[in-house]
């Protein structure tokens, strides 16, 4: 049930059909600029969280865009109740939303239902919730935060719990050093893992839900790697991690847990890789992940530890399938990969936005490719 007010966006939409790459939904507008904060799969929809900035002016609304991609419509609701919205799942699969709230001298904040607050009590503004949403861990909802800007504070590692379907209470703890990790939640046997780059390899842990060391082993794979992505971690099974050198190869590293090591190169970009997302995982042995490069943008989808796809921005919008060498066109403008989301099984969504040219506009399009790829 939504029970949040529906609102009117001068958003004109096209949707085109794409054969071997999938259906496209183009949001434009000349009349408002928008920027996007989050994107979700709720109810077999897509929802988009966005800040809508009104012509010619500086404050702007929290919006939510709801896209049926199989009815082929599109729904637009506003945040009335804060704003900066980050969503997360409850332990039972409900989904809500943490929002700060107005106060003139402090940071204050609330998590809420994402849409049915009908006849709900409204909690008590307190700090804040920091960090990213990373799944859920016996009756708890698990963040993790990493100050990028220190290279001596610990990172965070924030549980919400849950009783009876409501929130109970918040617990923040600091993770023991090393810090940067990757965080891993092993939903089906309810672990929390990390993985932290050391001398020549990674310190693999398992911790708790407040943050406390349970078991932990050194993996050595004699080198450090320019980039690591976590497929999976496990101290029972078998570990799967992307290690991208410097010259953009994708290395599948498995490690048993016995601590065999097998790497082997899956993938070669040929050119620098800046950044990578966390995998997000469409199917059994199904990754879709993002990156930045030295040229734009793409994603890769691994698939029983092969690459069956790539897709690369490597002209101003426009996304060449470095498999088939297909490339299509999306925009006029350069497009700036916001999410990733998984729909359903073996289907993803990928939302876009056109970049605009001058620094101080607003964006004015918004792109949903959603791909199917059984």
């Amino acid at each position: 049930m939504i029970t949040l007010k529906k609102t009117n966006i001068s958003l004109n939409e096209q949707r085109l059909n794409y054969p071997t790459l999938g259906q496209l939904i183009v949001l434009t507008t000349s009349l408002d600029g928008f920027s996007i904060t989050e994107a979700i799969c709720y109810q077999k929809k897509l929802v988009i969280s966005a800040k809508f900035y009104p012509q010619n002016k500086y404050d702007y609304k929290v919006i939510y865009v709801v896209i049926d991609l199989d009815k082929k419509n599109t729904h637009y609701y506003h945040e009335s109740d804060g704003i900066n919205p980050q969503f997360f799942v409850s332990p039972t699969g409900k989904y809500y939303v943490s929002i700060d709230v107005y106060h003139p001298d402090k940071d204050l904040g609330i998590m809420l239902p994402l849409f049915d607050r009908e006849n709900i009590t409204y909690p008590k503004p307190k700090r804040p919730i920091v960090g990213d949403f990373k799944g859920i861990c016996h009756d708890f909802s698990i963040f993790h935060y990493v100050d990028l800007f220190s290279e001596t504070k610990p990172d965070k590692l924030i549980a919400v719990e849950f009783k009876n379907d409501d929130i109970k209470k918040t617990y923040t703890n600091k993770i023991p050093l090393p810090k940067h990790n990757k965080l891993f939640i092993d939903s089906l046997n309810n672990q929390i893992h990390l993985l932290a780059c050391v001398d020549n390899g990674w310190l693999h842990r398992q911790i708790d839900e407040m943050g406390s060391d349970l078991q932990s082993r050194n993996i050595n794979i004699g080198k450090r790697f320019f980039l690591t992505c976590v497929l999976n971690l496990s101290f029972t099974y078998t570990s799967s991690i992307l290690g991208i050198d410097e010259k953009g190869k994708f290395y599948l590293i498995n490690i048993s847990p016995e601590g065999k090591i097998e790497q082997n190169l899956l993938f070669d970009m040929e050119r620098l890789i800046y950044s990578i997302w966390e995998p997000i995982k469409v199917a059994a042995e199904t990754f879709v992940i993002r990156f930045t490069d030295e040229i734009g943008n793409g994603w890769i989808t691994i698939q029983n530890n092969q690459v069956i796809e790539a897709f690369s921005q490597e002209t101003v919008g426009c996304y060449i399938n470095l498999h088939t060498k297909e490339v299509f066109k999306l925009s006029t403008k350069e497009l700036i990969i916001s999410e990733i989301v998984k729909t359903k099984d073996a289907n993803y969504t990928v939302v876009f936005y056109g970049k605009e040219e001058d620094n101080h506009s607003k964006n004015k399009e918004l792109i949903i490719l959603n791909r199917n790829i059984d």
